[in-house]
């Protein structure tokens, strides 16, 4: 069952329960797919910015077959694949909608892929660059209101401008 890609968008004030609900969920999904899986706080709330409020989480996988596994571990644990997955990378959402604010994303990868190394790259990035997170932050304010709140004309938006971040966080 795929999520609703056509619902709005609000970017929202960060908010430190984010941090403490990463740390409360990681230890759910250690229970769930074992601690030897790697599980990473990424996206906005790992920063400590503000956004769609919902918590981003990198998983990593070996390879195919425990992409797989885990997929299919996260779904019979409420969790709902999204229409955002692609070769090297599965998208699992912990409300079907995906919008919610305080929702789970968890974005289950490679561990050698320039995907999984990308997600912990711009977030490390961003930490270690605080004027880059805040003008991160006014991009997305900006991006929200020019799609007219809507998802996906957002995330299309947002997603060459994290591109050219990406870029400078990789020199």
């Amino acid at each position: 069952m795929c999520y609703n890609s056509g619902m709005s968008v609000s970017i929202r004030p960060y908010s430190d329960d984010l941090a403490r609900r990463f740390a409360v969920e990681k230890a759910r999904l250690g229970d769930i797919l074992g601690t030897d899986i790697p599980v990473k706080h990424v996206g906005s709330s790992a920063v400590g910015i503000g956004g769609k409020n919902i918590v981003d989480i990198l998983v990593g996988a070996e390879n195919a077959e425990e992409m797989m596994r885990i997929r299919d571990a996260l779904a019979e644990n409420g969790y709902f694949e999204g229409g955002d997955s692609h070769d090297d990378r599965i998208f699992m959402a912990s409300s079907l909608d995906e919008t919610g604010e305080g929702d789970f994303h968890v974005h289950i990868c490679l561990v050698g892929s320039e995907t999984y190394a990308d997600f912990l790259r711009l977030r490390d990035f961003l930490r270690k660059n605080h004027d880059r997170a805040q003008e991160y932050l006014m991009k997305k304010q900006e991006f929200a209101k020019l799609a007219g709140f809507d998802r996906k004309r957002y995330k299309a938006l947002k997603a060459e401008y994290v591109a050219r971040l990406l870029e400078e966080a990789r020199k």
